[in-house]
């Protein structure tokens, strides 16, 4: 027997399979939220942030060591102001995250629109503090100050594998 014209027919391998769902009972969920009530959601970010922080001391102090033998100078600021770009508007995406999520009534949409609004915060930042580092501060060494700049960007892929 076919199936109708509007319906896919049964032996269709384009067709998704059906693919079952679970009705779980209310001490099923009350333990499911037990399990996940002892993680924080917000340990992981602010995990990264931490990580970030000590990622750019570090970057200082090796500019200080290496490219000074262990005077405060250009490099050294460089260095932790490269750092400072890459944490501030990671702080402040975070924040707008966490402001999102106190919400009332939080819809995805609602959720997706503060994300969205979070990126363009932290863009809109990190060009700002470029722009004012280049023409308030003609001393600037550049090659400490992006390599500590990257560096701290590569504290999202930690963030992955802590995961």
């Amino acid at each position: 027997m076919k199936a109708p014209t509007n319906q896919p027919n049964a032996e269709d391998p384009w067709k998704d399979p059906e693919e079952p769902f679970r009705v779980y009972s209310s001490e099923e969920m009350q333990a499911l939220l037990q399990i996940n009530k002892g993680k924080s959601r917000f340990t992981l970010p602010w995990g990264v942030v931490a990580t970030q922080v000590a990622v750019a001391i570090l970057g200082a102090l090796i500019a200080c060591i290496f490219w000074d033998g262990g005077r405060i100078s250009v490099y050294t600021y460089s260095a932790l102001l490269g750092g400072i770009i890459g944490i501030l508007p990671a702080v402040l995406f975070l924040l707008r995250l966490e402001v999102a999520r106190g919400a009332q009534r939080l819809t995805p949409g609602g959720f997706l629109s503060a994300l969205v609004s979070g990126e363009v915060i932290k863009i809109t930042a990190t060009i700002a503090m470029f722009i004012w580092l280049a023409f308030n501060y003609a001393e600037l060494k550049w090659i400490p100050l992006l390599l500590t700049y990257i560096v701290t960007l590569k504290c999202y892929l930690l963030g992955l594998f802590w995961r």
